[in-house]
């Protein structure tokens, strides 16, 4: 092997963990409000989810939630007199601290609103619901947050990007997909509905875990020149794993305090995100494969196999930092 063959490798390797230490990956960067109202127009203010922040105080200060500008909040309370709580709502410091956020809004009348937003779109309009109208609100915006989820999730989309390399042939493409699909939606539904749970940071690392699989199972593939029994039932692999992913999702949508009539739409329309989300990855993947192939033909095996280098060394930094973050209680 030459040199520098090893020196590209370790190349790879260094850039990958570099960029290791400021990926997401599977954690929920959310910061989540909840406004209650009393009496007309007035509501108390409480933080549900603090995203790497420890005080409210933190929080009002880096996140800088937006109100109408006839409202007047002193923590805890919301003032908007009467003229209620209509106007513009979000967060000015999105992008900063934490990568979305959560305004959840329960009325006088029992209507609960929920408004998730990100960085490009900070702000929404909000104004006194039916219960149709803020049923159908929640929904949609968990739609918004379980896409969100997966675009920032890049440890479930490198699970993904393994299982597609590792398939050869639409058909089992759709059939693996398919089964980690069924699996994460089996779990994810089970965890949230409270049938079972599993702590988020073990199931956090073995999900990298899994990753470093995929990874050790496509190189051996692409050594040996013939399909191990992963390369052939890839739909089980899918499956197997796609039930740990599940729990990671169930961990994520579980740092959102829901009311319990909220719960199944919540869920639902989050799966339904992540599924979206999914989707247009793959999607995206299949009209890039025939320029992936051309770089393959032109570059030549070594390149694919750089891939799974850093799919690998990336997996396995994962692991070890939640190994570690796991070990020190955090």
């Amino acid at each position: 092997m030459s040199r520098a063959w090893c020196g590209c490798r370790a190349l790879v390797v260094a850039c990958v963990l570099g960029w290791a230490a400021h990926a997401q990956a599977h954690s929920f960067a959310l910061s989540a409000l909840k406004l209650t109202e009393g009496e007309r127009g007035d509501f108390i203010v409480t933080w549900e989810r603090l995203h790497a922040l420890s005080e409210p105080e933190a929080a009002y200060l880096l996140l800088r939630p937006i109100f109408p500008q006839h409202c007047q909040l002193v923590p805890p309370r919301l003032s908007c007199g009467p003229a209620g709580l209509t106007g513009r709502i979000g967060f000015a410091g999105l992008g900063e601290v934490a990568q979305t956020g959560l305004i959840q809004v329960h009325w006088q009348n029992g209507a609960v609103q929920s408004f998730s937003f990100s960085s490009a779109e900070p702000q929404a309009t909000i104004g006194v619901p039916s219960q149709a109208t803020s049923r159908f609100e929640l929904g949609r915006h968990f739609v918004w947050i379980g896409l969100e989820h997966i675009w920032l999730g890049w440890d479930h989309l490198l699970f993904v990007l393994g299982l597609f390399w590792l398939v050869r042939g639409t058909a089992l493409l759709v059939k693996t997909i398919t089964a980690f699909t069924v699996a994460h939606s089996l779990t994810l539904s089970a965890a949230t509905l409270g049938f079972h749970a599993v702590p988020a940071a073990p199931v956090e690392a073995v999900i990298a875990l899994s990753i470093a699989f995929v990874a050790q199972e496509l190189a051996r593939q692409a050594r040996d020149g013939t399909p191990s029994f992963t390369g052939r039932s890839p739909w089980f692999v899918a499956f197997s794993f796609g039930l740990l992913h599940g729990f990671g999702f169930a961990n994520a949508l579980a740092e959102i305090e829901l009311a319990a009539r909220d719960l199944p739409v919540a869920l639902v329309c989050f799966n339904a995100g992540v599924e979206l989300g999914q989707l247009a990855f793959v999607g995206t993947l299949l009209a890039l494969r025939p320029l992936a192939r051309r770089v393959e033909h032109a570059g030549g095996p070594r390149v694919v196999q750089l891939g799974h280098y850093a799919m690998g060394a990336l997996a396995m930094y994962w692991f070890c930092e939640r190994l570690a973050a796991f070990g020190g209680g955090s």
